[in-house]
């Protein structure tokens, strides 16, 4: 009787980004949260600022910086919980 080998299965930290938006300047850029509180002083409040959140990773795959619902396309994806992608050393669908 032959034995299986248990598929390598990689974890891969998400980084959460947050990003404040000015609603009212169009020409003003995106700044990360900490940079804004650190320049201006106070937390940015709605409705003139907007924070938005951006969950990426880097792809352990071919290296490549993608955000997480990306990874729901690929073939080697098994899960995302908590914190982290799981991903298959092979195709798994």
């Amino acid at each position: 009787m032959g034995l299986w080998r248990a598929e390598e299965v990689r974890l891969t930290p998400i980084r959460k980004l947050k990003f404040v938006v000015d609603t009212e300047d169009p020409t003003t850029p995106a700044m990360p949260l900490s940079s804004f509180v650190k320049l201006f002083g106070f937390t940015p409040e709605p409705p003139r600022y907007r924070l938005i959140s951006v969950d990426a990773l880097s792809c352990p795959e071919d290296q490549t910086v993608v955000l997480a619902v990306e990874c729901a396309e690929c073939p080697r994806f098994i899960k995302r919980a908590k914190n982290y992608i799981y991903c298959s050393e092979k195709p798994v669908r």
